[in-house]
């Protein structure tokens, strides 16, 4: 079943890509995505849980998920996970072909491998839902009234005034480690498109990794320039 081959992604990724080349159909990695959508939404829960914002200006802080914007900032959230996840599996895809075809390698096709690189957004996945876990071992924070509804004007103060509500976050052991788990997962897609290529193509191991570090480098690279704009 192809649920059973999204978790061996996780725990047994060389048995799951074998069996993922015989049959690369499209619902396997848009479960993944969906996955990846839904994780998304409970990590900005959990951190949306984190924030008490004051509403009126001399009113009581309460949770922002009891406020009615609440909504509004979920949906974004979702959005914005849906785009930068399609986005970096087509990305990934395109780059992993080029790379593929300036090491001489024949043989595949964009569609097979355009669905077998998208099994690889487990790692994002399983880091999002560690992310959540993360999160909510942090302190609370309080947003006072015009710093987290800031108006045109004073949108630089309101700006600096949310860095400084944040500084416990940023000090903390926690986000320090769930920064540079970031790029541990990084360092784990490579290694999952490793295996895809070698399974996909038959490439010896030397060549199907030299491939996938190329392409996650190259990946990375577009992904700063592009989701910064």
């Amino acid at each position: 079943m192809i649920e059973r081959r999204i978790l061996q992604v996780v725990y047994s990724p060389f048995k799951a890509f074998e069996e993922i080349v015989k049959n690369p159909a499209a619902k396997g990695p848009l479960l993944v995505l969906a996955l990846g959508v839904i994780t998304a939404a409970i990590t900005g829960y959990v951190s949306s849980s984190k924030v008490y914002i004051q509403d009126p200006a001399d009113g009581p802080f309460m949770p922002l998920v009891t406020h009615n914007v609440f909504g509004g900032r979920m949906l974004a959230i979702v959005m914005d996970s849906a785009l930068r996840l399609s986005l970096v599996w087509f990305i990934y895809s395109g780059v992993m072909l080029l790379v593929i075809k300036v090491f001489g390698v024949s043989g595949g096709s964009w569609r097979t491998l355009f669905f077998v690189i998208g099994y690889t957004l487990m790692a994002t996945v399983v880091y999002t839902l560690v992310s959540a876990l993360l999160i909510s071992a942090l302190p609370v924070v309080n947003l006072r009234w015009g710093v987290w509804n800031p108006t045109p004007e004073t949108e630089e103060m309101a700006y600096n005034e949310r860095l400084i509500a944040y500084g416990s976050w940023f000090s903390s052991p926690i986000y320090q480690f769930a920064y540079y788990l970031s790029f541990v997962v990084e360092a784990w897609t490579a290694a999952l498109a490793a295996i895809a290529v070698h399974a996909l193509l038959g490439l010896a191991w030397r060549k199907a990794v030299g491939i996938a570090v190329t392409a996650s480098i190259l990946t990375f690279l577009v992904r700063i320039v592009l989701l910064s704009l």
